[in-house]
């Protein structure tokens, strides 16, 4: 049951007009109820949510903790989510040279996001599977190695914008941080509802670019397992190997197959490489029923083609369809578009009448806009925010 979000700063102000016309109403009768009357038409423009009046949305997700509003990926990003009280926090991890998971969504450490801090380190534009974890968090000065007082960080991730993204409150020296990192920070605010979405970073087309897909098909759920988070996380992925492999091995593990339309289609010499062995056209084509055999809890197909487009711009090509849902509801499977960002096109997603059956969750880089368009829809979104907790960070 999600708690209701705090009532936004017009409804306060519609109080305080509501004491003036109950003056009105006493002074005057007809002039209150003139008063009254606009007061209803203000309020009946603007619905406050009481529940999902006339859809299934039931979720948001934070990309990359929402990297809209922080930098990717870091603690911070995820911290802020947590504040606004999202429903799920989307993240990417992929494995360091000595096997340890960080939450991070490329390859390799990207020169647009990251800055070294070390002279001469050059670890920015290398890739992650090459670093160890020092390399990739802090070089230590001596061997006290529980010091903070020690170390300096290795990488500053935190202080560069993001082309399209420049409201984002910006963080420097923030690190990339460790799956247990992230949990620890969850532990910290003492969120006991939030669900995670973990997609696991690798690609059958570059296979040297991170470690062995049985590394992350051994080494996830059992981290999850033991510190009591796996029953909160679905593990997504493009690369259908990693969802094939953690169900076979851990088969109570929900799953969520990504996909778009570059993955569905076959890859020259290597045919459906995405798909983890599954040919399409086993299925005449149809993906919807590829995926529900590998026995995915959901699928998350792009919005639309081109992603970064909206439904006004001229070109753009709805690819998450009424059809698409609605087959995959027929099925058992939740539908969670990304990465939906602008407000027309996540106010085509509540729309009634444009989709017999709704998506089950959004992912956005501004989850708190699809929360806010959820509630002018009457769509109850969102958990109960949390009170912000500065002593979170201290190795943010």
């Amino acid at each position: 049951i999600h708690a209701a979000p705090p009532f936004p700063p017009r409804l306060v102000i519609i109080d305080l007009f509501l004491l003036h016309y109950l003056k009105e109403m006493i002074s005057s009768p007809a002039a209150g109820l003139a008063a009254a009357f606009g007061l209803f038409m203000v309020a009946s423009a603007h619905p406050i949510a009481t529940g999902d009046l006339h859809g299934e949305i039931r979720g948001v997700q934070a990309h990359r903790g929402g990297l809209g509003m922080r930098p990717e990926s870091t603690l911070f990003a995820f911290g802020y989510a947590l504040e606004i009280g999202v429903d799920v926090l989307e993240m990417d991890t992929v494995f360091t040279k000595d096997g340890i998971p960080v939450i991070w969504h490329d390859h390799r450490i990207q020169n647009d996001k990251c800055n070294d801090t070390v002279p001469g380190a050059n670890y920015v534009g290398k890739y992650i599977a090459n670093l160890t974890l020092a390399q990739v968090q802090v070089k230590w000065s001596s061997q006290r190695f529980n010091s903070v007082s020690n170390a300096s960080q290795t990488l500053d991730c935190g202080s560069q914008q993001l082309p399209k993204h420049d409201q984002a409150e910006l963080h420097p020296r923030a690190k990339i941080s460790t799956l247990e990192e992230v949990l620890d920070l969850i532990d910290c605010y003492g969120d006991k509802k939030v669900v995670l979405n973990l997609e696991t970073k690798l690609d059958p087309e570059h296979a040297n670019e991170t470690l062995s897909v049985e590394t992350y098909i051994d080494n996830i759920v059992p981290i999850l397992q033991r510190r009591g988070y796996a029953d909160r996380t679905y593990i997504q992925s493009f690369d259908w190997r990693t969802i094939v492999g953690i169900k076979k091995k851990f088969p109570k593990t929900r799953t969520v197959a990504l996909l778009d339309d570059t993955t569905v289609t076959p890859s020259g010499h290597l045919g459906y490489a995405w798909l983890g062995g599954i040919d399409v056209r086993d299925f005449a084509g149809d993906w919807v029923k590829a995926a529900h055999s590998i026995g995915a809890t959901a699928l998350s197909p792009v919005h639309g083609t081109p992603s970064s487009a909206s439904v006004n711009t001229p070109g753009y090509k709805p690819f998450t369809t009424t059809d698409v849902v609605n087959r995959a509801h027929e099925l058992g499977m939740m539908v969670i578009p990304w990465t939906v960002d602008d407000e027309v096109t996540i106010d085509k997603l509540f729309e009634p009448g444009k989709l017999l059956t709704y998506p089950s969750e959004i992912i956005s880089n501004y989850p708190e806009k699809v929360i806010w368009i959820g509630r002018q829809r009457g769509v109850h979104l969102g958990l109960k925010r949390n009170p912000s907790k500065p002593q979170c960070f201290s190795r943010a």
